[in-house]
């Protein structure tokens, strides 16, 4: 996409929750895109999906994040809020929008160091 700007995230100081460092898989699916990428930090409230593929602001869009410790993927849907064409750290901030009561705790329990891992680990018994 065209006309996105770099720049210092300022919905940072505008959170309600603070956000923690993860590195787990993650889909992006809008109206235009549809990505495979990293969600690299995550919150009750939004998410950073690291992607050299950017959608405008303001698109809407739906993300499944990988879990290692559940079955299925964790469903968010969410505002793309501000980009980063940066060449170290290129990506999408990107609010929740409605998150059931129940992924709520799970995303809290993650922010808190609950008991999901905050990495993908490969399975035990691997050589």
């Amino acid at each position: 996409m065209t006309g996105h700007a770099s720049f210092t995230n300022r919905y940072a100081d505008k959170r309600r929750a603070s956000r923690v460092r993860v590195h787990l898989h993650a889909r992006y699916v809008s109206a235009t895109l549809n990505l495979e990428g990293l969600v690299t930090d995550l919150s009750p409230d939004g998410l950073f999906f690291c992607s050299d593929y950017l959608d405008d602001r303001g698109e809407f869009a739906r993300v499944w994040i990988e879990i290692p410790s559940r079955a299925a993927p964790l469903e968010l849907r969410g505002e793309v809020r501000w980009v980063n064409e940066g060449p170290d750290n290129c990506g999408m901030g990107i609010k929740f929008d409605d998150v059931p009561l129940e992924d709520r705790i799970l995303l809290s329990a993650l922010r808190d160091g609950g008991p999901e891992p905050l990495e993908a680990q490969p399975p035990s018994g691997s050589a």
